[in-house]
């Protein structure tokens, strides 16, 4: 029986995700989207786990396609980086608290560095509230979907892994939440996650 919801942050807690803000920024710098699409896929848990900066992952990306970009170019690409994830999803807070007053434990389980959770917490302070346990990559130096993420947050909510049910955009951090022992629900939309939800506990 599910007790607890946990939930990603970036795509669940958020309208947009990163590249609605960063594409047409590079496309107007004439860099082709792959290049960061290849880098992001080799650095950006790296950088989610705090064992790059975030401007050293960009300085890799450029570095790995001989790419020579201006320290300024850089910091506007980062600053459109990190601003892509601060469009709050209120349906998602709505679906949250419902949960919550049903008896349901919340946590919250997301890939993000350390300088980014300091937006996070400024930013969304009412999601994290509901949250009776919260695991971000950066501060424990993990990321998802290692077993060693979710594991941490079973700890914490101190719940069985079987009760728990997870809830993220990214087909592959549910699957490690199944490897893990939870249940998962990849989300698209906060009506088709939640309809998906609860079907789960009605089953």
């Amino acid at each position: 029986m599910i007790q607890a919801v946990v939930f990603d942050f970036g795509g669940v807690m958020t309208t947009t995700i990163m590249p609605e803000r960063v594409r047409p920024l590079v496309k107007s710098l004439g860099i082709d989207w792959k290049v960061l699409e290849d880098g992001f896929a080799r650095y950006r848990r790296q950088m989610d786990a705090d064992l790059m900066t975030i401007e050293e992952m960009y300085a890799r990306i450029w570095a790995d396609a001989g790419l020579s970009v201006a320290p300024e170019t850089q910091a506007k690409i980062v600053e459109e980086d990190m601003a892509s994830y601060l469009y709050r999803d209120e349906s998602t807070l709505a679906w949250m608290r419902d949960l919550k007053a049903r008896g349901f434990r919340i946590g919250i389980l997301t890939n993000m560095c350390t300088t980014f959770a300091k937006l996070f917490r400024k930013h969304f302070p009412d999601f994290i509230a509901l949250a009776d346990a919260l695991v971000i990559s950066g501060e424990e130096h993990l990321y998802k979907p290692q077993r060693e993420i979710y594991d941490l947050l079973v700890d914490r909510i101190g719940l069985p892994p079987e009760t728990l049910c997870f809830i993220d955009d990214v087909e592959a951090n549910c699957q490690g939440a199944r490897d893990a022992g939870w249940q998962a629900v990849r989300y698209e939309s906060t009506p088709q996650a939640s309809a998906a939800l609860e079907g789960m506990l009605t089953a």
